[in-house]
């Protein structure tokens, strides 16, 4: 199925809780017929809290220190942007073949819904952050006043945690007090009176409420006053009073599926964009980031849960439950002369660096002006370099990348496999190959086959700058 513009009631990129539930369907679907999907993270603070400790500056931390700090930042730090950029290759399109490009932005905000038993979070954000975001004009009232819901898969376990006690604590007969007796007795008589002229009653419900109203303890130990000495009959609470009636079986069972309906779609609007996260994961969509390192530990603080405290386990988690993953950034300092230069393979330096390379086309961004730091924008950037740097590298060809300087013992079948698939890179030729094979067939002018050899060398890398290894493969 090709992908189709979708009909927004906003602005045609950004997506706010309004519309987010709406558009659902529409989002899932994109991401299911796409290609890949490239993504991008705002965050609210990276690094570590400086009173924790800082390792040596006189040295370059490994690659297993700059993961645990930067885990440390994630319980300190949330995301506050999402960018979305789902991909499909259409090469019969009316013009010429191309990418078609769809990428979405969405605020993520840190409200939970009240009847989630008032669960809560903090929401910290670190002086330098702010700075930044504001000084790329981030609109910060926008972020809590539209921003879209979330809920990672362990804070959802730990909310149905707490209906289960409610649930098991609601069978449980408590203790009344001596001052609620008067009360008791009260509504004790009043039923007593009503059931005797029940076959003269002609609603067959008794409602009672008084002015002062009930409390929460106050409820319950009505409702289990009637269990205990009218098992016949059953206590429905409203806002204002309690309506007495007849026990009917299907009736309640009525009523504890609707409680459980109502618990699963608040649950469901709760979710939010993590069920972008969780389409993504399902259908092991290539995944395509730039300098990701970040955004994936982040990404599994947020949505799934708190992050393994061993990296080969987190790399484990990757590998089992993610697709291919691939960072452009690793790409970029591969490509050309650009690894002479670290600056030029930043996202904003390697957009104006790509101009030149017309083919395979992609969408333009659907505003015409840039976006710098926006997450939408960088995630449609990333995906713009992805598919220009991966169909250069792969006809062009480049210097061998360096075999991984991780020396885990998980990764040794991982270095053999790249090792193999290096005796198969072509030699590498002039940028006047992409001229050729353009006047030929522009159709062939697209990213490397997800069976290639190509990702064996080039998928599964990802850079962390600054750190020993300089490399977390997957």
């Amino acid at each position: 199925m090709e992908l189709e513009p979708l009909t927004l009631t906003g602005s045609q990129w950004e997506i706010d809780r309004s519309d987010f539930d709406r558009e659902l369907p529409n989002l899932l679907k994109l991401i299911e017929d796409s290609d890949f999907v490239a993504l991008d993270f705002e965050f609210s603070g990276v690094g570590g809290d400086p009173a924790r400790g800082q390792v040596d500056t006189n040295r370059k931390p490994t690659l297993a220190e700059r993961y645990k700090e930067l885990c440390e930042s994630a319980e300190t730090y949330r995301i506050m942007q999402m960018g979305i950029c789902p991909v499909q290759w259409r090469p019969n399109a009316p013009r010429e073949p191309k990418y078609v490009s769809r990428p979405f932005n969405f605020f993520v905000a840190p409200h939970v819904e009240k009847r989630l038993f008032r669960y809560d979070r903090a929401y910290l954000f670190s002086a330098t952050a702010i700075d930044f975001h504001l000084k790329n004009g981030f609109d910060f009232n926008k972020l809590f006043s539209r921003g879209c819901l979330y809920l990672g898969h362990q804070e959802e376990a730990h909310i149905k945690g707490l209906k289960r006690q409610r649930d098991e604590a609601d069978k449980i007969e408590i203790e009344t007090k001596e001052e609620d007796a008067p009360m008791l007795e009260e509504v004790r008589k009043q039923i007593v009176t009503w059931i005797k002229n029940l076959d003269t009653d002609l609603f067959g419900f008794l409602n009672i409420q008084r002015a002062a109203g009930y409390n929460g303890y106050q409820r319950r130990i009505i409702r289990q006053l009637i269990c205990r000495e009218f098992p016949d009959y059953t206590g429905v609470w409203y806002e204002q009073h309690l309506q007495v009636l007849p026990l009917n079986e299907d009736r309640e069972k009525n009523v504890v599926q609707r409680r459980e309906d109502d618990f699963q779609k608040v649950l469901k609007v709760q979710r939010g964009v993590r069920h972008l996260i969780d389409k993504i994961m399902e259908l092991k969509k290539p995944l395509i980031g730039h300098n990701l390192f970040t955004d994936l530990v982040y990404m599994h603080k947020m949505f799934i849960g708190d992050p393994p405290e061993d990296i080969n386990d987190f790399r484990k988690y990757l590998q089992q439950n993610f697709g291919l993953i691939v960072d452009t950034k690793f790409l970029a300092i591969h490509w050309g002369e650009t690894n002479t230069s670290p600056a030029s393979s930043s996202l904003a330096e390697l957009g104006y660096r790509l101009s030149n390379l017309i083919y395979p086309h992609i969408d333009d961004f659907p505003v015409n002006t840039e976006q710098n730091h926006v997450a939408g924008y960088d995630a449609w950037c990333t995906a713009r370099g992805f598919v220009k740097l991966s169909t250069a590298l792969y006809f062009v060809g480049s210097v061998d990348p360096l075999p991984p300087a991780e020396t885990a013992p998980c990764l040794d079948a991982r270095k053999k496999e790249i090792a193999v698939a290096l005796t198969t890179r072509p030699r590498q030729v002039g940028y006047g190959r992409l001229v050729d094979i353009e006047l030929e067939d522009k159709r062939k002018l697209r990213i490397p086959c997800w069976s290639s050899n190509f990702w064996k060398v080039f998928g599964g890398r990802i850079c962390v700058n600054g750190t020993v290894e300089g490399e977390f493969t997957l």
